[in-house]
């Protein structure tokens, strides 16, 4: 299952409140977002895109997890039968056949990309992401450097640092990394983020946390997610729990949105003045 679109990433504020909702009957008619909560909303979901591109995009595919299972990433009898699978696997994920070159040199593997449709049929990719893979018994770090990577029109710059666990059916998969670069409509963005996400095989379950704070424009905000989890895994089901708050800090004054998940095909999202707005979710319970 796919491990990184299915945790959240790509379920952003501005894509729940504009296109995948509908008011719900109890809903006060004075829902609309003012102007500033508006841009920190769309602020987020620009920034939000990116990362997700690089997650959903980069991280599956080059830590040698299968098609069949891209949540689980490469496991192996040696280091060497990893790191050949780490090296063979992204050419399966990506589009047309030979856009992606991986050279493997000691525990270090380059991946040169061009003109490469990603998986799920992700927008294009090119450019040069440096892999550093490293090995313990039930546990995998990848330290993924580029400098100039275009990523769906986006060009960015930095490293992320991604660190796999398991025990039994569970993998745990820690992200921690630093960009900096240009969105794809031309901002300037800078991006740092830490999350903690989780896959049961066993349960098909998703859990999340974590936060990332981002200035994109000479804007800037933090997002954080909390207590989110999702079973089923299907593509349109619905969250189980959860929240995600966006905060930002300007001239002294604060400013916060807050969606939370309380379960089932609804969701609350409560404004700066406290006012809460339910809502209703395009989304399956139990979706598989």
């Amino acid at each position: 299952m796919k491990l990184a679109n299915l945790a959240l990433v790509s379920v952003t504020l501005l894509g729940i409140l504009a296109v995948g909702c509908k008011r719900d009957d109890d809903a006060d008619d004075d829902s609309a977002l003012g102007s500033s909560e508006a841009q920190l909303v769309e602020d987020d979901s620009e920034a939000t895109e990116v990362d997700d591109d690089l997650e959903a995009g980069l991280d599956e595919p080059l830590s040698g997890a299968s098609e069949a299972d891209p949540g689980a990433p490469a496991d192996g009898a040696s280091d060497d039968e990893v790191l050949e699978k780490v090296r063979t696997n992204p050419g399966r994920f990506f589009k047309p056949a030979g856009c992606i070159t991986s050279t493997r040199e000691g525990n270090t593997i380059t991946h040169v990309f061009a003109g490469c449709t990603g998986p799920y049929g992700m927008a294009r990719f090119d450019g040069t992401v440096v892999s550093t893979y490293t090995r313990e018994p039930g546990k995998l770090t990848v330290t993924h450097q580029a400098d100039g990577f275009s990523a769906n029109g986006a060009t960015i710059s930095g490293s992320r640092v991604v660190v796999y666990t398991r025990d039994g059916s569970l993998i745990t998969k820690s992200r921690t990394g630093s960009w900096t670069g240009t969105t794809a409509k031309g901002k300037p963005i800078s991006h740092e983020a830490s999350f903690v996400t989780t896959y049961d095989a066993s349960a098909k379950c998703i859990t999340r946390d974590g936060s990332a704070q981002t200035s994109l424009g000479g804007r800037s905000f933090e997002r954080t997610i909390d207590g989110y989890k999702r079973c089923g895994i299907g593509r349109g089901g619905c969250p189980e729990s959860g929240t995600i708050v966006l905060s930002r800090t300007k001239d002294g004054e604060s400013l916060s949105i807050t969606i939370a998940f309380p379960g089932g095909a609804k969701f609350r999202v409560t404004r700066p003045n406290g006012k809460e707005v339910t809502r209703l979710l395009l989304c399956r319970p139990n979706a598989t």
